[in-house]
């Protein structure tokens, strides 16, 4: 047990950062999507739907969008924006049954690749961490 609370203490710093909101752009943005795309929590993973809708009733999905179009690698970065075209296309009060499967290949996509964005955002932390920045 104590292993795995150090083996993620990296996750705990950037949590907490996030939430102080001192975890800067692009990094607050991926630690959103990150926190979203994880299929493994409790609840399973929200997906691209629930991140931008979420970001748009915060009024940040401008911003969001903008961030991580610009730390996605290639392949995770043009599904992204096949998902946000998505978004867009169903307009702002879409009907349930257009919701419904319409991100399922979008997630199921980032889902196979959530170790490369954990990845990203790992060494992001742990070298603000070992700067002393977090």
């Amino acid at each position: 047990m104590f292993g795995r609370l150090k083996e993620n203490a990296w996750y705990y710093k950037a949590q907490k950062a996030y939430r102080k909101e001192k975890l800067p752009a692009p990094y607050a943005a991926l630690f959103d999507y990150f926190t979203l795309m994880d299929k493994n929590r409790f609840s399973g993973g929200r997906g691209h739907f629930d991140f931008f809708s979420m970001a748009k009733f915060d009024g940040w999905l401008e911003d969001r969008v903008k961030d991580l179009r610009s730390i996605l690698p290639e392949g995770l970065l043009e599904n992204f924006n096949a998902a946000y075209d998505k978004y867009v296309s169903l307009g702002d009060e879409p009907e349930y049954d257009d919701i419904i499967g319409a991100f399922n290949e979008f997630d199921e996509y980032v889902y196979g690749r959530y170790e490369q964005l954990r990845s990203i955002l790992k060494d992001y932390i742990t070298e603000m961490i070992e700067k002393h920045y977090l």
